[in-house]
């Protein structure tokens, strides 16, 4: 697929967040519910706000600013180590609105990425070797060649009305019922919030806003939960920060369009976690947005997650100046400028004409004007711990649910259909009950044909995807490995066909209380349990392939049957999404219990990769990690496979302490690498240490889209001579 393709798939999950159906439609009631207003002075400034919509701004003839926007997509997964960018865009324009209709967008500097592919239209294509070099030099050919003809051709900028009566309040067109609109008041209760007093003493005046809390009355995405902020005179609205008042899921919201949707994509859902906008007080009279945000995460099938944010600013503001510093507007331009008129049709039905003016590629994309913090993943708008308190804000206002909805998934939908060697063919259904859009119930069942054992799981969460509590009752199969999934979809698969199962087992039955966090480079989770751990042996040693393949499945290793108290954390985090770049990962697992048994357990990881002469990049990565206490066959650390030690069969060697590395170097050109490995690493008792004695394999690999999909072919050269073939995800380089 080409950039181009690249943008148009990134923009359309965007979509998803703001195209997602129609908002319902209410017709203006007669008679309100008595709880509509919390008391009659909100009532009287919602009624004024609602007249005061969309009016035009007393005494402004002309504006003029300087509007910086910067829009970022990622992808990563549950057991990733970093998080990919997708596509990353910034732009920069002079923006000019005029009360006789006139309206003008003069782009200064403008800056696209994929970083997936290794493609920015600010730098030259990574050197590398033949085709890679070749292909990489043509995407950013095209991206930077495409640039101007796309910023000449965009009028409607996202998120931004010219108007300064304009509340910008929803983003993306109507897929939310706005608070303010006439037919809204039947779905909202309004209450106030705090009061603001600025004083303004050069005009010796003094400027009154008022809060006003919005609560949806029902869990429909399509209301919204929010806090508006309004200037007590003119009932303009100044600040508003808002999210939906649940996420939005295809199964519930588009029933039809979910039956297209392959079963190991479920669910598909869509969080916005915020949107925010601010107003700046101009010439001490007019109220001008000054700065925009919005948060949000797109997930498939419970573990791929794509992150979104969008924002902008708006500053250096021209009020009333009739001399435009866009001198483009009008006569000759420029060797290398476009400049173009376009026709849109504005909410009143009346027409607006756009000038847009390009300047050369070359100027926009090595514009001074661009920030030198690109690709750093952050929002440019807000600050992080201004973030925080909106977010706190909002989730006081979340409804509660009138009517329990349950959400069922089974076979392919969230891993409830898997094959192992001790469970066989495994299947599992889950319902998720929700009591409110931040509680919810989460009962699973599973059994196996081979081990005919009923597990099961039940869940109370509380709190958002990415900051959650839950407590837990549980009987379930867990694996021994800290670093693979053998329940993982790809390790079913290769059990199946091939008998090549990835798992060593025990059967946990207990509870758990635990807290998840997701930030935008850190993971987090911490866990107390109190479980009984037991051995487990053989189901069947059943394969696809076992007329074609002489292969014998691996034995199961007995666990030692003990009860348990303890905790565990797991501290996951990474920085850089550029690969052309310095990209970093590290990961910290802790645990301690007593009972039958007593230690105390910590590992750790770290990783880097970086750019080197010649068109190459390489990476390292360290690990290692012991136990302290008694040996327990279950938490001890397992090392082989495509996460820890290639060419060696999976978690086939253990010990209570360990030590590993990987030294990988391939050409730059993220989007395909091809390259050289090596691994080695060691597994045994703390007094045991020994570098002399490590595994050791080597081997060449390829990967794709920045090491995403990776596919890698290793030969044992020491402990072991053979040859093994890995198709894996998230790969280091």
């Amino acid at each position: 697929m080409n950039p181009k393709g690249w943008i148009r798939l990134v923009l359309c999950s965007l979509a998803l967040f703001h195209v997602l159906g129609p908002a319902p439609v209410r017709a203006q009631q007669d008679s309100l519910p008595d709880d509509t207003f919390g008391d009659p002075n909100v009532a009287a400034l919602i009624g004024r706000a609602i007249a005061a919509r969309g009016r035009d701004v007393s005494g402004i003839r002309s504006y003029e600013g300087l509007m910086r926007e910067h829009l970022y997509v990622g992808l990563t997964a549950r057991g990733f180590r970093r998080e990919r960018g997708l596509f990353e865009q910034e732009r920069v324009a002079r923006l000019r609105w005029s009360a006789d209709g006139e309206r003008a967008i003069q782009w200064i500097g403008a800056r696209q990425a994929i970083p997936v592919f290794g493609a920015d239209t600010r730098r030259r294509a990574a050197a590398a070797a033949g085709k890679a070099k070749e292909r990489g030099e043509q995407m950013q050919r095209e991206l930077r060649d495409q640039l101007p003809d796309e910023l000449l051709n965009d009028a409607e900028l996202p998120a931004f009305a010219f108007d300064p009566g304009g509340d910008r309040l929803v983003f993306g067109g109507d897929w939310a019922l706005h608070p303010l609109a006439d037919s809204a008041l039947a779905d909202y209760r309004y209450f106030s919030g705090d009061t603001l007093r600025i004083s303004l003493p050069s005009e010796n005046r003094q400027v009154v806003l008022y809060e006003v809390k919005v609560e949806p009355r029902r869990a429909d995405f399509h209301l919204v939960a929010g806090s508006l902020w309004f200037d007590a005179e003119t009932a303009s609205l100044v600040r508003a920060t808002y999210r939906p008042a649940r996420p939005f899921d295809l199964s519930l919201d588009e029933p039809e369009d979910a039956k297209d949707v392959p079963g190991i994509l479920k669910p598909v859902q869509a969080e916005i976690s915020y949107v925010t906008v601010e107003y700046s007080l101009q010439e001490f009279k007019y109220w001008l947005p000054r700065r925009f945000a919005l948060a949000g995460e797109v997930r498939l099938g419970g573990f791929v997650r794509m992150p979104l944010t969008v924002d902008w600013t708006v500053r250096d503001y021209r009020v009333n100046e009739a001399r435009s510093e866009i001198p483009a507007l009008t006569g000759p331009l420029p060797r290398g400028w476009s400049r173009r008129e376009r026709r849109i049709e504005g909410d009143d039905g009346k027409p607006r004409y756009v000038t847009v003016i390009v300047p050369r590629g070359d100027s926009l994309v090595e514009s001074p004007a661009l920030s030198e913090d690109f690709g750093e993943r952050a929002p440019t708008a807000f600050t992080d711990a201004e973030i925080r308190q909106l977010r706190g804000e909002l989730e006081s206002l979340l409804p509660t649910y009138r009517r329990f909805r349950p959400r069922f998934a089974w076979g392919l939908q969230r891993g409830m259909l898997r094959y192992n060697r001790v469970e066989g063919l495994s299947v599992g259904a889950t319902a998720t009950v929700p009591f409110s859009p931040a509680t919810s119930m989460t009962l699973e069942a599973r059994v196996g044909t081979a081990s005919r054992t009923l597990d099961g799981t039940a869940e109370l969460a509380r709190g958002t995807e990415d900051r959650r509590w839950s407590l837990e009752g549980y009987r379930r199969l867990e694996s021994m490995a800290d670093w693979s999934n053998p329940f993982s979809f790809g390790s079913s698969l290769d059990a199946l066909l091939l008998g090549e199962d990835r798992g060593q087992y025990y059967r946990a039955t207990g509870a758990g209380l635990g807290y998840h966090r997701t930030g935008r480079s850190v993971r987090s989770d911490v866990e107390v349990f109190h479980e009984r751990q037991q051995p487990v042996g053989l189901g069947t040693d059943f394969f696809l392939l076992q007329g074609v393949r002489d292969f014998a499945p691996p034995e199961v290793l007995s666990a030692r049957d003990v009860t348990l108290t303890g905790g565990r954390v797991s501290l996951g985090w990474f920085s850089g999404i550029d690969p052309d770049g310095l990209v970093a990962t590290g990961r910290v697992l802790a645990e301690a219990a007593g009972g039958d048994a007593s230690y105390e357990r910590l590992a750790l990881t770290a990783s880097v990769s970086h750019p080197l002469p010649f068109g190459l990049a390489g990476a390292l990565e360290l690990g290692g990690g012991t136990t302290w206490g008694d040996d327990l066959l279950q938490r001890q650390f397992f090392l082989g496979g495509s996460a820890t030690l290639r060419g060696f069969w999976a978690n086939s060697i253990h010990g209570p302490t360990f030590w590993r590395a990987r030294a990988e170097m391939a050409n730059r050109f993220a989007g395909a690498r091809v390259g050289l490995f090596a691994d080695a690493g060691w597994a045994g008792t703390r007094d045991a240490i020994r570098l002399d004695d490590a595994r050791l394999s080597a081997g060449v690999g390829a990967s794709f889209l920045d090491g995403l999909i990776r596919f890698d072919i290793a030969r044992a050269l020491r402990g072991g001579s053979t040859w093994r073939a890995y198709l894996y995800l998230d790969g280091l380089l």
